[in-house]
């Protein structure tokens, strides 16, 4: 497996795999995502911005990570454990088909990778209290739960971190 930007030719693909990851959500009553939210506009400005990032698995569009330095505005009232710049990663994806093949790991290294190499040791992101199986995934890579924060649903998010260094 490799990762690289992610480029226009990518977008069909990503948003077949953010569909596939709705309708499970949907089953396991999470709303984090939506038919809704996100669209193939907000993973193309991703890719215009040069945000995006797509892992090749066996040819294909595997999955996709945002990574940049873009914090939500309501991160300015969450409990982080450092006050200082850091990177964030968005819209985590990974084709359900192969899950289970370590690519959302691979991912989420490479975003602490890409964070480190611009002289950022430190690392953000969230998730919805309802998704259980983002919360876990964080937490095996070593990331520490910091607090809630309330944005456009009803349940909080969950304010997770990484020191990386």
């Amino acid at each position: 497996m490799n990762i690289r930007k992610g480029t226009k030719d990518d977008l069909k693909k990503i948003m077949e795999i953010v569909n596939q990851t709705v309708t499970i959500m949907e089953s396991e009553e999470n709303d984090q995502w939506n038919r809704a939210y996100p669209q193939d506009q907000d993973f193309l400005a991703d890719i215009e911005a040069g945000n995006l990032y797509a892992a090749i698995f066996n040819g294909e569009v595997a999955g996709s990570i945002t990574v940049d330095q873009i914090q939500a505005v309501e991160y300015k009232n969450a409990s982080w454990r450092k006050d200082e710049p850091c990177f964030v990663f968005h819209r985590l994806a990974v084709d359900p088909e192969i899950r289970g093949e370590g690519i959302a790991s691979k991912l989420i290294t490479f975003a602490e990778e890409h964070a480190v190499s611009h002289g950022i040791p430190y690392m953000r992101t969230d998730t919805y209290s309802l998704n259980k199986k983002a919360q876990s995934l964080f937490e095996k890579n070593g990331y520490v739960n910091t607090g809630t924060i309330y944005m456009d649903r009803d349940n909080p998010f969950y304010c997770y971190d990484k020191l990386l260094d």
